[in-house]
């Protein structure tokens, strides 16, 4: 996949959230994911498959820019509550059952956008990521977070036209080896602190259902060829789209 995708939204939808410090492994009593489940953020890439294209992907994706499939389904990105909403003192979750072949997931927890690179990650600081799959916790999610401009060489899988075209971004992004056939339930439970209200809470519940098979000719045919035109952009304000879009 290149770069290709156009994603217009409003800056003042996009500055919503992040999430900034570490969680997973700070307990020795919690149950932690072993090495190879998730990919290491420090992984060896290519263009297409750094860490801020997989992440923005997803974004992309959850606003109904690009299939569930990229890459000829080597990665399947899961969904993401692009709106991010949150409220003081109550916790919010939204749940999701997704059947998919054995491919990698790439999962974004949460992600940010200001102006400022600086501004982006003082969003980020205000949130707490914890990841568990199975019950057992992503080490270190901190460590997944990623900082990138949009109009910079890191970035291909999302652009912003016009004025929008350099904002900053953070993404706390994972990308999930395949997983053994079966039941799979992963969750992402985040925090936000913005003193002196109390804290505010976002819960996100996947149940997969992981098929005893690879990536199939249909699934394969999802993912979008790199030479293909781009899908119509949608130049919706996020407050006013409706449906799948979300």
């Amino acid at each position: 996949m290149r770069c290709r995708f156009a994603l217009p939204v409003l800056l003042a939808a996009l500055a919503l959230a992040g999430c900034g410090e570490e969680h997973a492994g700070s307990d020795p009593h919690e149950a932690v994911l072993p090495a190879g489940v998730v990919r290491p953020a420090d992984a060896k890439t290519d263009q297409d498959t750094n860490p801020a294209n997989l992440a923005s992907a997803v974004i992309t994706y959850s606003f109904g820019q690009l299939p569930q499939y990229i890459d000829d389904a080597s990665f399947r990105l899961l969904p993401h509550d692009v709106r991010q909403t949150s409220t003081p003192g109550e916790t919010t979750t939204r749940g999701y059952r997704i059947t998919v072949p054995r491919t990698s997931l790439v999962l974004d927890t949460v992600y940010t956008a200001s102006p400022t690179t600086a501004e982006t990650r003082q969003l980020a600081s205000a949130w707490t990521v914890d990841v568990t799959l199975d019950g057992r916790h992503v080490p270190n999610p901190a460590r997944h977070w990623v900082f990138y401009r949009n109009n910079g060489p890191q970035i291909c899988r999302i652009y912003f036209p016009g004025d929008l075209g350099s904002l900053a971004m953070g993404a706390n992004s994972m990308v999930f080896r395949p997983l053994a056939a079966g039941r799979h339930r992963l969750v992402v439970r985040l925090e936000q602190r913005l003193p002196p209200a109390p804290p505010a809470r976002l819960v996100a519940d996947y149940r997969l259902l992981v098929l005893d098979r690879g990536p199939n000719a249909r699934e394969r045919a999802i993912a979008p060829e790199e030479d293909e035109p781009p899908p119509p952009s949608n130049r919706t304000p996020l407050s006013f789209r409706t449906g799948s879009s979300f």
